[in-house]
């Protein structure tokens, strides 16, 4: 009897062995003999398996027709349908070939798994490392001023006018590195320098609130940098640059002598495979003299060198960074490793210009913060894919800042994050993706500047802690629907807050390459410590603390259609979105009597800034973006360019959001109509309302051309009180008033470059010339952008 049923099982087993089929392979990358680690080879949905260290996989599947699906990150999806019978083994060789700007391109942001971009169901773009590098941007800041929607406005990115002037305080845009925060602890501000954009895979951006997978910070959007593992072949980058900034259109505002300021940096990094381990490092240099003097000096000072007796709005820095990633080789599906980053730096930021005339490009006396810092972060993380297709991430971050600044304003964090998250795909009537997670995250603030805490002593805590889960479903190959919901909870010092949020999204596809998409998102942001508690002053203005400033709330909706293209060998999409944004309790930087008595010249009888609740606000408007990447003719083309049209209001315009500390005060209870410049349409303050964006780049042969262009609108609504101030000399006269008055027709700037290639495209010289027409303009009034300036390149791959 034992003999007959073990009999029976093994007849068993190989009829339903001999009902499948072995498909075995190796992947590479076009024009390479060498292996593709990590691509996700699928038949179905959640089946499938990894490519192993040297691209070989082994396929078992069922016998039948079958769609094989080969993606990876930074490559072209790819495709290989098969009929296959009971038994019978076959080799699939595939040749993935690097992602253009197009459809098929694999992005992680917008669901936390690979899709392409045509099936995301928000608003999404893609910066390849390749505009970095064409511009030569020495931040990540510089980069993203070309990404249509989005502006960089003293270091704060604003995604569709969703944010104004806040002084560096709270970002309404999470960025992240390789999945994980990078805005600081306290004051949630991205480093842009810090970033590390010398080993750039792509740089995500995602539209529209984004709470549900990111977070508080994710209000308006995200910003994910992805950095590059390895490929197949060992790379090595050098790039060094050097230029200087030419004199600015208003003769009498050049502040320096016969020396014009320069500046001038290097980077590397070098990327290689060895056995089962990732290695990558990096590192980048710069020193730049800036184009904003020293402070003016009275007529009657001697100075050996009247021009350069104080600081100006330099900058110096040094950072370097590794990454590390070990194929398990027992464990099937396992890796794990340590990235790190590390900067030193020695910078000065400027608040308010000196005037509109001769002082344009000097600081009001007692406005320059100067600064050193040192900052670093550990990211461990773990990665596991299982048999069973469930793949399981823990990432982590140990975030360390320090900030000696003077002034009184020197302020250290330290941040702890965690982030485990378990992901499953399956065929529940068609693909499914069960995307699940848990974050903890906590914040220690030691910080002079931060001393508005109810102990007076500058030590504040935050905790955050979240859930959040996600569905994304296919259905008939066509539509895409997804579904998500976070619950999050903040402790900053004593007090507490709690909220869930929830999100949704389809995609149809009507035509191979015809999409449509809509999507609803809430948002949640809870104040930062810096929000809450900053007590400082920046010459005679003060920045005064809000301890009672409530968390924001919105809702996101848009809807949007994308449309693939092929001109020749020009491939690429073209996008058109329509979105609606509304915030309620919304968090302005404002201008305002916030100080209490008694009242001076000297203290600028009270006023100063404060992050106060104003209300009720709605940001609308439309979008139109078109990418693409390829071959017409003989010329190799690449562009980037988008037009955004944003109406950015005060729903509640009338409604009183702070009165004066003093009693006797004649000034009246703050609303958004008597504390604003221009209330015409009641357009919120500092927003820019139409961005024009593009980026072309052509290469024939061994040379090539490129160039730039971005338009920004005027800024029509200021707060009031500067205004009043610059009226009154003697107190605060900057020439806002003018400046207002006179530059209402946008700014356009225009960059362009040329250059050429040796040794086989691994030498490159390029000629850089950025504000080519050497506009004066600025993107937030009181505070002047870069004249012309120009630079030269060199570069070599090896």
């Amino acid at each position: 009897m034992r003999s007959s049923i073990f009999l029976l099982a093994c007849a068993s087993a190989f009829s339903v062995w001999a009902q499948d089929a072995t498909v075995t392979g190796k992947i590479t990358g076009t024009g390479s003999t060498e292996g593709l680690v990590g691509v996700t080879i699928v038949y179905a949905p959640g089946k499938g398996v990894v490519s192993d260290l040297d691209g070989n996989y082994v396929l078992t599947i069922p016998a039948g027709e079958h769609s094989i699906v080969f993606s990876s990150i930074g490559y072209q999806t790819a495709r290989e349908e098969v009929t296959l019978q009971a038994g019978e083994q076959r080799t699939v060789n595939i040749a993935m070939t690097e992602a253009a700007v197009q459809l098929d391109m694999v992005v992680i942001s917008a669901g936390k798994f690979e899709q392409r971009v045509g099936e995301v169901t928000q608003s999404l773009s893609v910066l390849r490392p390749e505009l970095v590098r064409n511009k030569n941007s020495v931040s990540l800041g510089e980069a993203l001023d070309q990404v249509p929607g989005v502006v960089i406005v003293d270091e704060e990115p604003q995604i569709r006018a969703g944010s104004g002037f806040s002084y560096g305080a709270g970002s309404r845009v999470q960025v992240l590195v390789d999945d994980i925060p990078i805005l600081s602890g306290d004051i949630g501000r991205p480093n842009w320098t810090f970033l590390p954009i010398e080993n750039l895979e792509q740089v995500e951006v995602i539209k529209g609130a984004s709470s549900v997978l990111y977070g508080s910070a994710a209000l308006s959007g995200v910003i994910n940098v992805r950095t590059a593992y390895p490929r197949a072949e060992p790379r090595t980058r050098i790039i060094t640059f050097a230029g200087i900034y030419d004199s600015p259109a208003n003769a009498k505002a050049r502040w320096w002598g016969d020396n014009s300021p320069m500046f001038g940096g290097a980077n590397f990094s070098h990327s290689q495979r060895f056995g089962k381990l990732d290695l990558v490092l990096g590192g980048n240099a710069f020193s730049d003299n800036g184009y904003v003097g020293p402070e003016p000096l009275p007529a009657d000072t001697i100075a050996a060198d009247p021009l350069r007796t104080g600081p100006g709005g330099y900058e110096n820095r040094i950072r370097f960074n590794v990454g590390t990633r070990w194929h398990n080789g027992k464990v099937k599906g396992l890796s794990y490793g340590i990235n790190a980053n590390a900067m030193k730096s020695r910078s000065t930021s400027v608040f308010i210009w000196n005037d509109i005339d001769s002082g344009l490009y000097r600081p009001k006396p007692g406005t320059v913060t100067r600064t050193r810092g040192a900052q670093y972060y550990i990211d461990p993380f773990v990665d596991y894919l299982s048999k069973a297709g469930t793949r399981h991430t823990l990432r982590m971050r140990y975030h360390q800042q320090d900030f000696d600044n003077d002034n009184d304003q020197s302020n250290s964090n330290q941040v702890l994050h965690g982030e485990y998250q378990v992901q499953q795909k399956l065929d529940l009537f068609g693909e499914t993706v069960f995307t699940a997670g848990l974050v903890w995250r906590k914040v220690t603030s030691q910080a002079a500047l931060y001393s508005g805490d109810a102990d007076g002593d500058g030590r504040n805590d935050a905790i955050n802690t979240a859930a959040y889960l996600q569905l994304d479903k296919k259905l008939l190959d066509k539509l895409a629907l997804s579904a998500g919901l976070r619950f999050e909870r903040f402790t900053v010092n004593d007090q507490e807050a709690e909220r869930p949020v929830f999100r949704a999204g389809a995609t149809y596809q009507v035509l191979r390459a015809t999409y449509l998409r809509a999507s609803y998102g809430q948002g949640f942001r809870f104040p930062t410590i810096g929000e809450r508690f900053i007590s400082t002053s920046v010459g005679a203005l003060a920045i005064f603390p809000n301890a009672d400033l409530l968390p924001e709330q919105s809702w996101n909706v848009e809807g949007g259609v994308k449309q693939g293209f092929k001109i020749g060998g020009f491939v690429g999409y073209l996008d058109a979105v329509v979105f609606q944004q509304d915030y309620q309790n919304y968090v302005e930087f404002t201008f305002g009597q916030w100080g209490p008595p008694p009242y001076n010249a000297s203290n600028l009888y009270g006023y100063g800034f404060k992050s106060v609740n104003t209300g009720g606000a709605r940001v609308s408007g439309y979008e139109f973006e078109l990418a693409g990447k390829g071959k017409i003719g003989a010329v190799q083309l690449s562009a980037l360019m988008g037009y955004t049209h944003t109406t950015p209001v005060s729903t509640t315009p009338d409604q009183v959001y702070a009165t004066s500390p003093n009693p006797a005060s004649p000034i009246p209870p703050s609303t958004y109509a008597n504390t604003s410049y221009d209330t015409t349409g009641n357009i919120l303050k500092f927003r820019i309302q139409r961005l024009f964006r593009a980026d072309v780049q052509a290469e024939y042969q061994r040379f090539f051309i490129g160039g730039s262009v971005r338009y920004n609108s005027h800024v029509r609504n200021i707060d009031k009180a500067f205004i009043t101030l610059d009226d009154l000399n003697g107190i605060l006269d900057t020439g806002v008033r003018e400046w207002m008055e006179t530059h209402k027709t946008g700014d356009t700037i225009v960059d362009a470059r040329i250059g050429t290639t040796f040794m086989e495209n691994k030498v490159r010289v390029a000629f850089i010339v950025n504000n080519l027409t050497n506009h004066t303009y600025s993107l937030r009034p009181l505070s002047i952008e870069a004249p012309r300036s120009m630079q030269v390149q060199l570069s070599m791959t090896l």
